[in-house]
């Protein structure tokens, strides 16, 4: 204790201003409940609700015509046949099967165009409530949640953990919507023209979705990881910037760079394995999906050749078609697969805040002017940032009128 007129701030715990023990919490924190996670980020997404109906129909509207796009071409094949050994063409249905064909995929472009603009939408009219309510919710946290969490983590998920999220919504969860709409519509048309070929078609399916669960489960902990890691070394940068002066007084550089080179290393390496894990299971899926190409085309042709199931050519080439729109989609979502676990990752650390407690103010009351005095008196006075770990322990303290007290830390 000191009496003066230099006035110091308190330094929280560790001696850091505003620090904490919020590297070592970061090691034990463990992934929350994914599927809350997601349902709770629907909410954000549902309160755009013309915004997202408007999606929605764009999205079937696009999915259906992507559909029909096989079927013409199909059609268009068999304007081709053979007659009396010779090559026929129906050159009227041809050409209408093409116009037909250039005007669908027209279409389906400029309505790619218009879904990317309300996407574009969704994804900041949600990430913009989430944002304010983030903030909203930071304004009337406790002192103690400021101390106890480094403030470059807190504005990591203002910043980083919000944008991942708008990264998702504008892109992943709309590819995971269309993606359902097509696999659907893609194994409809495909027991449409043949049930045998669909059979074929789909025993890769119980492979890619064992790969894809594996594999899901091994990556989710890199990301976890990878967005704390990020959160401590916002924490790191911001420190050192905000007390700067400090650290040049007592000639704590070299300790401060050592400490950050760890961090920065740490973050390398787990990015290294999360990106390396992450870009594995698209090509996995990709050769899953090659390996049914060489299925359907070949009990296609095997089909077609014992006239089975009245099998042409032209059918053989939507079944082609058909079964890779069916596979797209499982590839899509494994390609995007590092996106969502990065995207969910941040919802969990913003959603984390929301959950906090907020302060509590019952200090709220009148005071008669008249008999104010300019004297302070603390008495038998406890404190700790951390319940078990006190730092004031029965403080006495009485403030003379005229006079300032200041209370340092261990470091001065």
């Amino acid at each position: 204790m000191n009496n003066g007129k230099n006035n110091q701030r308190m330094p929280g715990p560790g001696g850091r201003p505003g620090g904490g023990p919020m590297g070592a919490r970061m090691n034990a924190e463990k992934p929350k409940n994914a599927g809350k996670t997601v349902k709770r980020l629907l909410s954000y997404i549902g309160k755009s609700k013309i915004l997202l109906i408007f999606l929605l129909l764009i999205m079937l509207c696009v999915t259906v015509i992507d559909l029909l796009g096989p079927l013409f071409q199909q059609k268009a094949i068999d304007t081709f046949y053979e007659e009396n050994g010779r090559i026929t063409v129906d050159f009227s249905s041809l050409k209408f099967y093409l116009v037909v064909m250039a005007t669908i995929f027209a279409l389906n472009a400029v309505l790619y165009f218009v879904q990317g603009i309300i996407s574009a939408k969704l994804s900041q009219e949600t990430v913009f409530i989430m944002r304010n309510d983030l903030f909203r919710k930071i304004s009337k946290l406790p002192i103690k949640y400021t101390d106890t969490h480094k403030h470059g983590d807190i504005m990591s998920r203002m910043t980083n953990d919000v944008e991942n999220v708008s990264n998702a919504v504008s892109q992943s969860i709309t590819m995971l919507i269309s993606s359902v709409i097509t696999l659907i519509g893609a194994f409809s048309m495909m027991i449409y023209y043949s049930w045998q070929i669909t059979i074929v078609a789909v025993i890769t399916i119980p492979i890619s979705i064992s790969v894809s669960t594996k594999l899901a489960k091994f990556m989710r902990k890199y990301f976890i990881r990878q967005q704390q890691i990020l959160g401590k070394i916002n924490g790191e940068v911001e420190e050192m910037v905000t007390s700067y002066k400090t650290v040049v007084a007592y000639g704590k550089e070299p300790e401060t760079v050592n400490r950050f080179s760890s961090v920065s290393d740490d973050l390398r390496k787990n990015s290294i394995s999360a990106r390396v894990w992450g870009s594995i299971m698209g090509p996995v899926m990709n050769f899953l999906g090659n390996f049914q190409y060489v299925l359907i085309a070949s009990a296609g042709g095997f089909m077609m050749l014992r006239h089975i199931g009245g099998i042409t050519i032209g059918s053989i080439q939507a079944m082609l078609q058909y079964s890779k729109k069916f596979t797209h989609p499982i590839n899509q979502i494994a390609n995007q697969y590092s996106s969502i676990l990065t995207a969910l990752a941040g919802a969990e650390r913003i959603f984390e805040i929301m959950d906090s407690s907020e302060e509590t103010d019952n200090g709220k009351h009148d005071i008669d002017i008249g008999k104010i005095k300019g004297e302070i008196e603390f008495k038998n006075v406890n404190f700790s940032y951390i319940e078990g770990k006190p730092i004031i322990k029965n403080l006495n303290l009485k403030v003379e009128p005229g006079k300032k007290i200041a209370i340092v830390g261990a470091t001065g």
